[in-house]
């Protein structure tokens, strides 16, 4: 109707958006103008990454842009080429005159077009059917062949009823018939097992089985072998008296065998791994037992460790792969009741802050390398170093020192005896929960992390000392790790009541120990057996003379012994046992010796095991009904099993007799407990130093390193000195009790708070005058040296509301020492 009215349609978005297109693009002016627009569009969208160039991009999204890319090209190429066809048409070809003296007809250029394509469709189709022809053949002879297979196997394969029935056509007897049933049905079930065995073990089983002498007797193993399928390799000749069916496959281990075995002695060193001590803390894996080890440390930084000190690049999976099947990780009910006091105090701290998120770490060794310019040096651990001895931990942004905080501290405290009518009181341990600011917290971390670093120093100094003068013995030395196991309760087999919950049950000593040496490339075990209960330096020694004896009988070529022991104050680390190591080696022809200490808390070594060991077998002794009353019947039914530990016996009489031939007037060498290594060189001298120097591997045992100090039993210690408190720190009874301690020429009185190896914390007063003190309003509490305490004094008394003097007697005293 609108067309009749002379009204074109309305123009649709698409067709008025073509007119404006062509409106625009016949303007050069314009059309410029617009490419510059989307230019400038196109690099705006590429920086602010909106668009993505090609190279930034996914695989997928390449592809699709390329062929995006090749269409549009493509389209306008075709675009192209139909224009310039348009403007410059081809030239008509020139018709020459038709000759009327020649009517042929010409074949014109729509029929070559024509044929050109039938012919080219008829090669595709032939080619098409050949390619068909092709497969049909291949398919054909394929069937075919399975075709003949399955006849084959018909006709190769019958049953063993049909085989039977074929054999049994001349000799149909019932006994005949059922044996050859029999024969057959073994023989294919035997081969059907074989076919289908998983696994080498389970076709090796099989082959043992049915190939033996009988059938070699009658020449029948060709027979057997083809009948069951067996390869000829599964018969070997016959070894040492008895036949071995059994052959191995050669495997291509890749490890290396030096990397097993590094691996293997990281995981058994002390200070990676602890032995236990438990008679009953053992692991067996293929009739192989072994005392068991607990890590000290999580896997993931234990292969940090070892990447560190080792040069291979091993991975964290092959690292695990090749831990020691008797070195676990400890759970509850493996827990350690030895632990060291420092660590797990500083382990509270530290742990509290990491959970407030003031420090990123909870891992100790990155905490002191934070503090710490070098970590191997003795100067920066022991807090010495001008740069790094007033360091304190970093902490984050997340740090408030005004909110409180509660953490768990080990601490001694007193309890009361309610039955007690003088209200006497006992120091005790506990795991106490205290109270403080952030800033307290963070504070006692710091002054704790200072001391550590002297702790941390002196463990790894003392392993790597360990290892290397065990390695590195020569000809005429031998290394004596010793120390004591926990006392075996000697038993009965069978028991009444009286004596199973009495105090019938008597205690042997042991005295246990391990000793290394150059010309024995295994270690040996040993382990002293006595009655005696004591464990002081004279019967140390008197439990060691059988042991020298046999070492001086065995090998008279050692002329150099070192020792080696943890280092408590009432057996090893002490001047009884100072006294008797510079003697009594001479006195037996030895020309020099060392003994060196662990660091306190961390003495668990290889003698623990042979305690847990006996020990072990003693009980398995009495279970199998053997009476075991006294040290010596253990001793003698320890001799009687197939132990491979030496074993010694003293008797009580001759520890009683070394005891009483200890001098009384021994005097003490200051700085006792700091010493980790003794030298002696000469009769009744001794060098001593805070930690073991590895010049004594290179036979250098007169070096000065590490502030050597010298000590001679022959001269007495000088009146009024106070060596006489050396040990007496050590006691925890001096807990809560009043000293003066010296700092920076002055006098401070303080109370004892907590006491440790080689420092005890004391909570002082501030000074206001001659003799005159008084509490701060911040308790002022520190750790110091041993050498820093002066003595032990009585309360102070109030003299005013708020100052306090010690008693003038005392203070009189004490003023040599200011």
């Amino acid at each position: 109707m609108l067309f009749l009215q002379g009204k074109n349609p309305p123009l649709t978005a698409a067709e008025k958006q073509r007119r404006y297109r062509a409106r625009r693009d016949a303007d050069p002016g314009r059309r410029q103008k617009y490419l510059q627009k989307e230019h400038d569009k196109y690099r705006s969208d590429i920086e602010s990454g909106k668009k993505k160039r090609i190279y930034n991009v996914s695989e997928r999204e390449k592809r699709r842009r390329r062929r995006k890319w090749r269409e549009t090209y493509h389209r306008l190429k075709a675009r192209k080429e139909a224009q310039e066809l348009i403007i410059t048409p081809p030239d008509t070809p020139q018709v020459s005159p038709v000759d009327p003296a020649d009517p042929q007809p010409r074949i014109s250029r729509q029929q070559n077009e024509g044929r050109r394509r039938s012919r080219k469709k008829i090669k595709k189709l032939k080619e098409q059917i050949q390619e068909l022809q092709m497969l049909l053949k291949k398919q054909v002879r394929k069937t075919e062949k399975y075709k003949k297979q399955t006849q084959r196997m018909k006709k190769n394969n019958p049953s063993p009823r049909k085989k039977v029935k074929k054999q049994m056509r001349q000799l149909p007897r019932e006994a005949i018939q059922k044996t050859l049933l029999f024969h057959e049905a073994l023989v294919q079930d035997i081969r059907n097992k074989y076919t289908k065995a998983q696994g080498e073990k389970e076709r090796q089983i099989i082959a043992k089985i049915v190939t033996g002498k009988v059938l070699k007797k009658y020449r029948l193993q060709r027979f057997a072998l083809n009948s069951l399928g067996f390869s000829k390799k599964r018969w070997n000749h016959e070894k040492e008296g008895r036949f071995n069916f059994t052959y191995d496959r050669k495997r291509n281990n890749r490890i290396a065998a030096g990397l097993i075995e590094r691996v293997r002695d990281f995981y058994l060193r002390d200070d990676v791994s602890r032995i236990t001590t438990g008679k009953k803390q053992t692991i067996t894996q293929k009739k192989n037992r072994k005392q068991k080890r607990f890590l000290s440390d999580t896997m993931k930084n234990l292969h940090r460790k070892f990447l560190a000190e080792d040069k291979s690049s091993i991975s964290y999976s092959l690292f695990c792969l090749l831990r020691p099947f008797w070195v676990s990780h400890p759970t509850l009910s493996d827990r350690d009741t030895c632990m060291c006091k420092m660590h797990e105090n500083l382990g509270f701290l530290v742990q509290k802050l990491h959970q407030l998120k003031v420090i990123n770490t909870v891992n100790l060794d990155d905490l002191v390398k934070a503090i710490t310019c070098d970590t191997h040096s003795i100067e920066c651990m022991y807090g010495q170093c001008a740069e790094c001895k007033d360091l304190s931990c970093p902490v984050s942004s997340q740090y408030n020192p005004q909110s409180q905080v509660s953490y768990l501290q080990w601490a001694i405290v007193d309890k009361e005896h309610k039955n007690d009518p003088n209200g006497k009181t006992s120091k005790i341990t506990i795991k106490k929960e205290l109270l403080g600011t952030q800033e307290e917290l963070l504070e006692q971390m710091n002054l704790l992390l200072h001391r550590f670093k002297r702790h941390m120093f002196n463990i790894n100094n003392q392993f790597s000392h360990y290892r290397a003068l065990r390695h590195g013995l020569k000809a005429h030395e031998c290394l004596i790790h010793v120390d004591f196991s926990e006392n075996y309760l000697c038993k009965y087999s069978t028991e009444i009541q009286a004596v199973h919950f009495g105090a019938s049950h008597q205690q042997a000593t042991l005295h246990t120990g391990v000793l290394y040496m150059h010309a024995m490339p295994q270690p040996m075990s040993f382990c002293t057996v006595s009655p005696s209960r004591q464990k002081g330096p004279p019967a140390i020694w008197q439990y060691l003379s059988p042991v020298l004896d046999y070492l001086q009988s065995a090998h008279p070529e050692v002329s150099t012994i070192h020792f080696y022991s943890d280092g408590p104050c009432t057996q090893y680390k002490q001047r009884g046992n100072f006294f008797l190591f510079c003697t009594e080696l001479f006195r037996r022809g030895f020309a020099a010796g060392t003994w060196n200490f662990f660091e306190a808390s961390h003495g668990k070594g290889a003698p623990d095991g042979v305690g847990g060991a006996l020990k072990r077998r003693a009980d398995s002794l009495v279970s199998k009904g053997t009476d075991i009353p006294d040290a010596a019947e253990l001793f003698s039914a320890l001799q009687k099993t197939d132990t491979t530990i030496k074993l010694f016996f003293v008797k009580e009489e001759a520890v009683e007799k070394a005891v009483s031939m200890m001098p009384n007037n021994v005097p003490p060498i200051p700085s006792t407990m700091r010493m980790h290594q003794a030298v002696t060189l000469t009769h009744g001298k001794l060098m001593y130093r805070d930690v073991s120097c590895l010049c004594s591997e290179t036979q250098n045992l007169k070096c000065e390193c590490f502030n050597t100090k010298h000590f001679v039993f022959n001269q007495q210690a000088a009146p009024g000195t106070l060596t006489d408190t050396e040990v007496l720190w050590q006691n925890p009874d001096v807990v809560g009790k009043w000293c003066v301690l010296k700092y920076e020429g002055d006098l401070y009185p303080g109370i004892i708070m907590d006491t440790s190896e080689t420092h005890i914390q004391v909570r002082c007063m501030q000074k206001i005058g001659v003799n005159r003190f008084f509490w701060p309003a911040r308790e002022d509490i520190m750790w110091y040296l041993f050498e820093d305490i002066v003595s032990l004094i009585p309360p102070t008394k109030p003299v005013t509301g708020r100052h306090m003097e010690i008693e003038k007697e005392v203070w009189a005293k004490l003023q040599k020492f200011s």
